[in-house]
């Protein structure tokens, strides 16, 4: 049997997340081969940055090559990948949102007290 139309939504749960160790990644690398996507969290040491930005203040070059850990490495399928799309989409659009009425606050507070 071939099905043209979606019949419903298959929901799937993992482990209760109370349950799991939370890593931390401040990198997240995206790449795609034949018919999977590589999702791939890194941590790198902020000092490692903030050392890099000293270098470059002090006129080196810009150029730099860090390594980090990497604390998940997922591989997924194109289909289910590009099923993502939608939900990530909108993810994006409430923290842009959320994002720009915190910089709006931020530049209200700067303001007050100063209004002549």
């Amino acid at each position: 049997m071939q099905l043209s139309e979606p019949v419903g939504t298959l929901t799937v749960g993992g482990d209760d997340p109370r349950s799991v160790a939370p890593s931390f990644a401040n990198f997240v690398g995206i790449s795609h081969v034949g018919s999977e996507v590589q999702l791939e969290f890194i941590f790198l040491d902020i000092n490692q940055i903030a050392q890099q930005i000293q270098r470059v203040q002090a006129g080196a070059s810009g150029d730099a090559e860090m390594h980090g850990k990497t604390v998940a490495k997922v591989v997924v399928p194109v289909e289910s990948f590009l099923q993502l799309k939608d939900h990530v989409s909108k993810v994006f659009e409430r923290l842009e949102a959320a994002r720009e009425a915190q910089h709006q606050k931020t530049a209200a507070e700067r303001g007050y007290g100063h209004q002549r």
